[in-house]
């Protein structure tokens, strides 16, 4: 069977590094992996996907106790943290090349958030946040998989499910949707809440092509580029960055060199530094990462989640040019 042929059979939820509608085939030096759901439908896979829940499961006990070494930072977890007495690993996940393994499937799954590694030393780091404590109690597969879901949401599940070969034609679709997700601690609720927000033009023009390949990580850093050059544009400097928001937005000693806010009276002084605050902090913590950093891979819903923040501060900054359209025309 030709390779293109027995791709067509799979879908995103077993394979990773396949373009979602098989326009570019894999070659050269792509990169191709199983996910956890494609190791476990593999043979002799159960310590490696045994591996991958005790990675989860100790994350989650750790979360919340967690002390960064930096302020802001995301918690860590290292293979030292798998050290007995945690959980009831068994001896065979003790091992360093177990635990790589469990590293490498899990490394893109949506309860982390990247990771990093030393292939020569089989060292390695995932990170994770608040959103990993739901699975603090799973032991068996199916456990995780409910809880995964319940995070993912059944749009993405759906997506996630449906084969290469039968896929439509991705697109970004301007409008995204969030759904919540559900804690364990928290009683579960039949209700579910929608949001759907239209994308700024600009940001959907800049990140459709990547985001429709699958470079969710590129479409991100497009974005914030993409506010970055409209913010150069109405100050006219070339500073960048963290030092061109603070240029563009800090009100003292003078007022803003951009309008962005709405507010008026006593409330007008606490949105200019807060907005000054979101463009310069967007900035530092996500378009500095994906231009200076890794190169990492974005999961497609926090990815979504960023696309929607960099529209917000894209819209904002149409104030701005209404202002002075507005004083073009004259009283």
């Amino acid at each position: 069977m030709k390779f293109e042929d027995a791709v067509r059979q799979l879908c995103p939820a077993l394979l990773r590094g396949v373009d979602a509608d098989l326009k570019r085939l894999p070659q050269g030096p792509t990169e191709l992996s199983l996910t956890v759901a494609g190791a476990a439908n593999c043979t002799n896979t159960e310590t490696a996907v045994n591996s991958v829940l005790v990675l989860v499961r100790t994350a989650a006990l750790i979360e919340p106790h967690y002390q960064p070494r930096e302020a802001g930072a995301l918690p860590e977890l290292r293979p030292d943290d798998l050290a007995p007495p945690v959980d009831d690993i068994q001896l065979a996940l003790l091992t360093k090349k177990s635990r790589f393994v469990g590293f490498a499937l899990a490394l893109h799954e949506p309860c982390f958030r990247g990771g990093g590694h030393n292939l020569d030393d089989l060292d390695w780091t995932l990170r994770f946040d608040r959103n990993i404590r739901p699975f603090a109690g799973i032991h068996r597969l199916n456990e995780y998989w409910r809880i995964r879901e319940q995070m993912l949401g059944p749009t993405r599940v759906a997506a996630d499910n449906t084969s290469f070969g039968h896929r439509p034609e991705a697109t970004l679709d301007p409008r995204l949707t969030a759904v919540p997700i559900v804690a364990s601690e928290v009683e579960q609720s039949t209700e579910i809440m929608e949001v759907t927000c239209m994308l700024h033009p600009l940001i959907a023009e800049v990140a459709a092509e990547r985001y429709n390949g699958g470079f969710y990580y590129d479409a991100v850093r497009s974005a914030l580029q993409a506010v970055e050059h409209r913010v150069q544009n109405l100050v006219g400097t070339t500073e960048v960055g963290e030092r061109l928001m603070g240029i563009a937005f800090a009100n003292k000693p003078g007022p803003p060199k951009i309008t962005v806010t709405r507010s008026a009276g006593g409330s007008l002084e606490s949105e200019q530094n807060g907005m000054h605050f979101l463009f310069k902090g967007a900035m530092g913590a996500v378009r500095n990462p994906r231009m200076h950093g890794p190169d990492e891979k974005d999961a497609r819903d926090e990815a979504d989640e960023m696309l929607v923040l960099a529209s917000f501060l894209m819209r904002r900054l149409d104030i701005e040019d209404e202002h002075r359209k507005a004083a073009s025309l004259g009283p």
